[in-house]
This record gives structure tokens, C-alpha cells and sequence, in this order.
């Protein structure tokens, strides 16, 4: 397997590690995903007040996913390239191509057919049915090529902190 197509096959298991970690989050902590939504939709919602024991729980469960979503990252990196000799490119590069692999999964399954072709009731929030939103995939297409900024930053750190780990500790 090539070094591409290893970090191809590793960016699809990271999305589907993000989409196993969104889709509880949606169901149980919706107030959380209303950013990401158009704004006739964030308009339009009507969500129930949050209660102090949600909003820690939320919080817990957003904490709990990013250290997996990002311990996940930083150990392809490490595992991929410990007892190697690997420049900072080839560390950047692979995880670059993992979170660019999330970035374009979000946006053609999640976001283009979900959300815009398919729209299933259970993702659309309570009072914001029959909104153009959910429909609008040049919203979805500025996410995404937003995304392809974070998840270039996201990328880097993670290089740097993978790099360090390889040059000085490993």
C-alpha cells in the first residue's frame, strides 16, 4: 500500500469516527450543532432550554470526542511514522490527507446528501421544517472550503506535535 492510499484509508476511518461522534451529538445535544446549520434554520429552531446537567453533559461528551477525534490524528502520525526517518513534509502531508479526507466526506455524504438530497426528518430540528437551508448547497460548498483552512491548521499542529514526538522522543 502506498504512503497516499495508506493515508486515504486512514482519513475514511477518521470520518467515520467524526460521523460516529456527530450523530449521537445531533440527537442528544442538538444546541450544540446549530452553528453549523444555514440561517434560516439556526433562525427558525426552536430547541427546548438547555438544563444545567445538558449543558455539562454536552460539554463532556464534546471533550470526550475531540480527544479521541484528535488523539486518533496524532497517533497515525506517530504510528505511521515512528522508527522512520521522516521529514516534517511526509508527517504534515499524511495527516493533511486524513483531515482533507473528513473535510470532503462531510461535505459530499453528510452535508450534500443528507442534509440537501435526501433531508431525513430525523436531522432536521424542531421548527425549522420547510427551510431553504437545508437545500442550499452553495452554503454547504462555503463550509467546506472553510473547513479546508481548519482542517489545514488542524493538520499543521498536529505535525508539529507529531514531528516533535518523532525527533526527540521516539
Amino acid at each position: 500500500m502506498t504512503l497516499i492510499s495508506q493515508a486515504l484509508l486512514e482519513g475514511l476511518i477518521w470520518s467515520i469516527l467524526w460521523i460516529a461522534l456527530l450523530i449521537p451529538m445531533f440527537f442528544h445535544f442538538p444546541w450544540l450543532l446549530v452553528h453549523d446549520y444555514p440561517e434560516d434554520a439556526r433562525k427558525a429552531a426552536r430547541l427546548s432550554e438547555v438544563t444545567p446537567a445538558q449543558h455539562r453533559n454536552g460539554k463532556l461528551f464534546t471533550i470526550v470526542s475531540y480527544v479521541i477525534l484528535f488523539g486518533t490524528l496524532m497517533s497515525a502520525g506517530l504510528l505511521h511514522y515512528g522508527g522512520h526517518q521522516a521529514s516534517f513534509g511526509a508527517v504534515f502531508l499524511h495527516l493533511w490527507i486524513i483531515c482533507m479526507m473528513w473535510n470532503v466526506v462531510d461535505l459530499l455524504i453528510l452535508d450534500w446528501l443528507i442534509f440537501c438530497t435526501i433531508t431525513p426528518k430525523c436531522f432536521i430540528l424542531p421548527g425549522t421544517e420547510g427551510c431553504k437551508g437545508y437545500k442550499d448547497y452553495k452554503f454547504h460548498f462555503i463550509g467546506f472550503i472553510r473547513g479546508c483552512g481548519y482542517m489545514t491548521l488542524c493538520a499543521l499542529v498536529f505535525a508539529v506535535i507529531d514531528f516533535v514526538i518523532l525527533k526527540n522522543l521516539i
